[in-house]
Formats: C-alpha cells, structure tokens, sequence
C-alpha cells in the first residue's frame, strides 16, 4: 500500500474525501492530519445574517472520516522533508509518505498586541467559528442602548457577503457599521458596473464606505489606519491582507506569499508527489484557488493523485471557469464572468445549491456521530 497524507482539513480535502474509495482503489492509504473540526465558510452572509448556525456548520472529522475509512490524526503538522518523505508533528512523531497533499488554508495578518486593553473584539474572517463567536457576541449585548460599532476590513466576497450579513441581518437596526476597504473598490476583480452597484446597495444600506484606508490595529476603543488615524470601534471583523499559511513553506520548495507553487495538475513545481489547493497554493500567478470551486480541485486532485501512481493521464485544473456570485443578503446575488454580469433571485438560487452540498454533508455525518 501507498501512503497517502493529507495535510489540513481544508475544503478542497474534505471533498477529495468523498473520492476517498478511489484512491483505496488505486492502492492508496489514506491518512488526515488536522488539528480540529472542519467549518464550512462558503456562506458568511448566511452565517453572519442569522439564517446558519455553529450545528449547520461544523463536520467532525472523526466520524467522516471513519465513514470513508481513512485514518485521521487529531494533531498539527509542523515540518515536511520532501526528499526523504517524512512529515514532523507537534506530538514529535514522525510519518513517512509517498504522496502528500497541502490545504492548510491561509492567514490574516493583524497587530492584537494592544487587543486586550482597548476593549475592541477582534475576528479574523478566515475561520467560521469566529464568525459563528461574533455573532453570539453580538446576540449576547441587550437590545437598546447606542448601536454596536463595527468596521470591517477589507474587500473581495467575502469581506462583500459579511457586510451584507450585517446590513440585512435581524440585528441590523443596531448596528453602525464601517466598511474599510484598503483600494477603491469592494469587488477589485469584477467589473466596473459591479462595484458601483454594491457600493451604492450598501450605502442605501447605511454602511459608511471609507475607501483606500487599511486598518492594521487597535487602540483603546478604536481601530488604527495605516496612516495613524483612529476609528471608534467595538468589534473588528478582518478580512484583508490574506497569505498564505506559514507551513507551506515547510518543504522549502518554490513558494511565494500567496503559497506553494503549483501547476495545472496541482502539483508543486519541483516535485510531482508534492500537491496543494486551497488557500496554501499559488497557481500560475494567482494569489488563491477560490473556495468556491473546492469541490471541482478535490474531484481533479484525487483524479490525479491516482494518474501519478498509475502513470495514466493527469487532468489539468481550469480555475474560475463558472465565474463568481456573491450573496447580497437580501435574496439576490450578484455575479460576473469576465466583463459580463449580472444581478437577480436566480444566482441566489444557484448559489444556495452549491452551499446544500456542503451543508447536507455535514447534516449526514453530524447525525451518524
């Protein structure tokens, strides 16, 4: 038997996971390294509006994996020697592989060295149970009163769909809410007619849009711009300034700090029993493969995890090829492909069936716990 290591519980794996008899099939033991639960994060406009919850979201990797019989190790990966094929855990064991595969996601870098005394909660939108915490925390300060201060930071869809959340969520007469966006722009890769339409939604909205200012900090009661200016503040919800995760450079291949350095075929540039996906690859530029297609990099990742050991034909990976739809919280989507766009109940629709994927995985398995 091959020993296959998957590296982080990242979408993209746990929907290779769902091929997982495929590359058994193939003469591959399958193991999974990861230190907690999977969360699923395709929808924070759901998530921070009300309509999801911490059950709806979260898969215990125990029993899916027990379900799809591969070995999961409760436990973090902290070094990777490519050449020998051994991967270091923080228990100090070590593992040996002939394949192995990264989606240790990414990072959001963020100054919280005065976080503890200035009084402003701070979450990173990287990580679902933040997200599902800030909005218990919210949930949990009595009605009434001066609204709750939020700045988020920020742009791209997912920054987009957690204001959104905030402005059409059942809270929203309660909150101020302060959206920072570090260019001019809440959607950089659409086009033009797309980010004056969400702009003037979520001023309609009342969202204060404050643009081409980066926050990196916290005061007291108060988050910081780049520039020195403060901002009252009570929580922070950042959403700029993605990287990707440290232990991508583990092996000390070709990297960036968008991450490994990939091929169509996903697999690192010098070596070809090496792969990442997710937020830890760069592929041919790109700073991230979008959550949003996980589903297609986990079918073409075991697809070729199998080609590799059978020397058959590798399939390459087209990112981006449906486009992109973000959820405006208030029933319609907007979306893009290219210089083409579009705005209406139907995308939604779309939208939501991608997200029942995801959620009625996790509702099968939670249930067989």
């Amino acid at each position: 038997m091959r020993s296959l290591l998957l590296v982080g519980a990242g979408h993209a794996h746990v929907a290779l996971l769902e091929h997982a008899s495929r590359l058994q099939d193939a003469g591959f033991e399958v193991e999974l390294v990861d230190p907690g639960s999977f969360w699923y994060g395709g929808a924070p406009a759901r998530l921070i509006g009300g309509d999801l919850g911490r059950v709806d979201l979260r898969l215990p990797l125990h029993s899916f994996c027990r379900a799809q019989g591969v070995r999961y190790r409760a436990n973090r990966a902290i070094g990777l020697d490519a050449r020998h094929r051994r991967l270091w855990l923080a228990t100090g064991e070590m593992l040996e592989f002939d394949t192995v595969s990264l989606d240790v996601g990414y990072e959001i870098p963020f100054d919280e060295t005065d976080a503890a005394a200035s009084g402003v909660q701070i979450w990173k939108a990287s990580a679902p149970y933040e997200l599902v915490q800030f909005v218990q925390a919210l949930d949990e300060r009595p009605t009434g009163g001066r609204p709750q201060r939020i700045a988020v930071t920020g742009d791209g869809p997912r920054a987009t769909e957690i204001v959104a959340g905030l402005a059409m969520g059942r809270r929203a007469d309660d909150l101020q809410i302060t959206w920072f966006l570090p260019g001019s722009r809440p959607l950089p890769a659409a086009p033009t007619a797309v980010n004056r339409r969400v702009a003037r939604l979520h001023i309609r909205r009342g969202v204060e849009l404050i643009s081409n200012t980066s926050i990196t900090g916290v005061a007291e009661g108060a988050v910081c711009s780049v520039d020195g200016r403060r901002f009252a503040a009570d929580h922070v919800v950042v959403a700029a300034g993605a990287r990707a995760a440290r232990f991508a450079h583990a092996a000390g291949l070709p990297a960036s700090s968008a991450g490994l350095k990939i091929n169509w075929r996903l697999q690192a540039l010098s070596d070809t029993r090496i792969y990442a996906v997710g937020g830890c690859a760069e592929l041919a530029g790109r700073n991230e493969l979008r959550l949003s297609d996980a589903l297609e990099q986990g079918r073409i990742l075991a697809r070729n995890i199998v080609a590799g050991a059978q020397r058959r034909p590798f399939k390459s990976y087209r990112p981006g090829g449906r486009g992109e739809i973000v959820d405006l919280g208030d029933g319609s989507a907007i979306g893009w492909r290219g210089r083409f766009w579009w705005h209406g109940n139907a995308l939604l629709a779309r939208r939501r069936r991608s997200d029942a994927e995801w959620l009625t995985l996790i509702e099968r398995h939670t249930d067989s716990r």
